[in-house]
């Protein structure tokens, strides 16, 4: 492994301010520059990154900052819809990483051009579903493979609150689910909430403005593996985001900052509470979280070793929302994966 630091640079200065502060708290990175179509988003980036102006470089076109400064590693933290592009040319310039936001992209031809280009150039990537690198979810994923529960059969999920959308916030429940289900998603049934059932087949990138433009909905979903996950994303709730984890031995009952751990004395037999150590939480500042996202990534780049949150699973997760519309507008059928790409 190599002493040598990491040259970061970010584009989109107002998520990515959080990328920002990662890149210049985590000891394998140098932040070089940051990019922003529109100056007083990078006026607000170093308030919000709490980094020192005239610390890094500064542009208003990324293609001038990959030209120029000789990058390692990009974070592309632009809106849903404007990610393809910027990850494609940072990794067609040679980057050697790429850190995007989440969701991956707003439809499937964008998702498998993205993943089609890193993978063609080596560069490697991860998607901020920020939970898979949250020490509390990490530890009880560990504790499924290593078959403390049996095999898991059902994953009901929750997240709640005014900002409780599908696309948005919601990719984050979904992505979880995807994250311990660890298999391909074959179909997916959805209901959304009263007043979206007409939203449509195409989501436009607008939830982050107004989370009346992101609809919330009722999912099933199927793995390839038998895993079934039952997501439920619902305004006019409290604020939660939770994840109950069963096996025929037991139950994970996982939130951001808590988990709770039931075990049987036999398969299907009656749970009892079990005390175990909990494992650090989602941190209160959210910088903080992406810490350990981006050093990750550095010993992607330099130890070859796996993303927590690779780009194939952003693109099964982007998959199941899709899906999740059209399923809606054909009265809740059962909608099966691939999609056909448009």
């Amino acid at each position: 492994m190599t002493t040598q630091k990491l040259r970061a640079g970010v584009i989109g200065c107002g998520q990515g301010a959080s990328h920002g502060y990662a890149y210049a708290h985590a000891p394998e990175f140098e932040l070089a520059a940051i990019c922003d179509l529109k100056s007083d988003v990078i006026d607000t980036f170093f308030e919000r990154s709490r980094l020192k102006r005239g610390s890094v470089r500064e542009y208003t076109d990324y293609q001038a900052m990959l030209e120029k400064e000789d990058l390692d590693v990009v974070s592309v933290a632009t809106p849903d819809d404007y990610h393809v592009n910027p990850v494609c040319d940072a990794s067609n310039s040679g980057v050697k990483g790429v850190f995007c936001e989440k969701p991956l992209t707003i439809n499937l031809k964008d998702a498998d051009r993205m993943i089609e280009t890193i993978e063609r150039n080596g560069t490697k990537m991860s998607v901020d579903h920020t939970r898979s690198w949250v020490p509390i979810y990490q530890a009880v994923r560990q504790a499924v493979r290593e078959g403390e529960i049996g095999e898991l059969t059902r994953i009901v999920a929750h997240m709640g609150g005014r900002r409780s959308m599908l696309f948005r916030n919601g990719t984050h429940l979904v992505d979880a689910v995807c994250y311990f289900a660890e298999a391909d998603p074959v179909w997916v049934i959805a209901a959304h909430e009263r007043g979206f059932e007409d939203y449509g087949i195409e989501y436009k990138g607008e939830g982050g403005t107004d989370p009346m433009l992101d609809p919330a909905s009722t999912l099933i979903i199927e793995f390839d593996n038998g895993t079934r996950g039952i997501v439920n994303i619902a305004k006019m709730t409290p604020a939660i985001f939770e994840l109950d984890l069963l096996g025929p031995n037991g139950r994970y009952w996982v939130t951001d900052k808590h988990c709770t751990v039931w075990k049987t004395d036999q398969p299907e037999g009656s749970p009892k509470e079990v005390i175990l150590p909990q494992a650090g939480g989602y941190g209160d500042y959210f910088g903080d979280t992406l810490i350990p996202a981006v050093q990750e990534l550095a010993m992607m780049i330099w130890n070859n070793s796996p993303s927590s949150s690779p780009a194939r699973r952003a693109r099964n997760t982007l998959e199941v929302m899709l899906g999740a519309l059209t399923s809606q507008s054909h009265d809740s059928a059962k909608v099966h994966f691939p999609l056909p790409r448009k």
